[in-house]
């Protein structure tokens, strides 16, 4: 009876993570300008359309993050595992190559109505070629060995890892925001699931991230990446909605 009640409790949990009842109705911009007072999970509509990024993105770019803060809102009760070890990145520079490509906004298939033929083309990000050359940067290029991107769902993505690691990304919610013609503001929350040989680990973690465009050839920008437990976590009521941990980034991209 009570594995029955437990497994009741994280069914309702889920249902309220992704179907939230109370939803502040803040924009991205003022997501970014609250931090560090990030004391809630912000609400993302789920949705398999990926992000659509601004023309002035186009293109493939020498990128490079710097980490400037990392907050570990509820220490010293809890920390996230590695949050420690990610001291060693503050403040130094990591590079990486990332794109942005121009495709075609295929309709949804409609099985009473014909398919309308769509050639406006829209900006998407790589996100195989873009996971790959970050996970190698952060990493090294024989920890990671190769990054799959669902062609037909661009929520999906797995990441694999030397020793038969991996990891498994589904993007459960997202949204964009175009602050000005210079400024666009995209966000998401993935379900992270990483598996080991002998073990499994489950978070949920936002990304926010504002671009800036100062020229043809330059991009500056700033992200926050949340992490949130999972509720399957053990240690989940220890933080509900809470953030766990907290990452500023500075971002500036270069036209190859």
């Amino acid at each position: 009876m009570l594995k029955k009640l437990f497994i009741l409790i994280i069914i309702i949990i889920n249902f309220i993570l992704e179907n939230p009842l109370s939803v502040e109705a803040i924009t991205l911009n003022q997501r970014i300008n609250e931090y560090p007072q990030w004391h809630h999970k912000i609400s993302l509509p789920q949705t398999d359309q990926d992000l659509m990024f601004p023309s002035w993105l186009e293109g493939k770019w020498k990128a490079s993050s710097i980490l400037k803060a990392q907050i570990a809102p509820l220490a010293p009760k809890f920390k996230t595992p590695g949050f420690d070890q990610n001291e060693e990145y503050i403040d130094k520079e990591i590079n990486f190559n990332v794109r942005y490509i121009s495709t075609i906004q295929l309709p949804k298939q409609d099985n009473f109505l014909p398919s309308v033929i769509n050639t406006k083309k829209i900006i998407i990000a790589d996100r195989a070629f873009n996971g790959l050359s970050i996970a190698q940067a952060y990493m090294g290029i024989d920890n990671v060995q190769k990054v799959i991107s669902n062609p037909n769902n661009s929520t999906e993505q797995i990441t694999q890892f030397r020793s038969n690691n991996q990891l498994i990304s589904t993007v459960i919610g997202r949204r964009q925001e175009t602050v000005s013609d210079q400024e666009f503001i995209t966000s998401e929350i993935t379900r992270q699931f990483f598996r080991r040989p002998d073990s499994v680990y489950l978070n949920l973690v936002e990304n926010t991230t504002k671009y800036k465009f100062i020229n043809s050839i330059l991009i500056e920008g700033e992200q926050i990446s949340a992490v949130y437990l999972s509720p399957e976590d053990p240690d989940y009521f220890i933080a509900l909605d809470k953030p766990v941990a907290l990452y500023y980034y500075t971002l500036k991209l270069e036209k190859e």
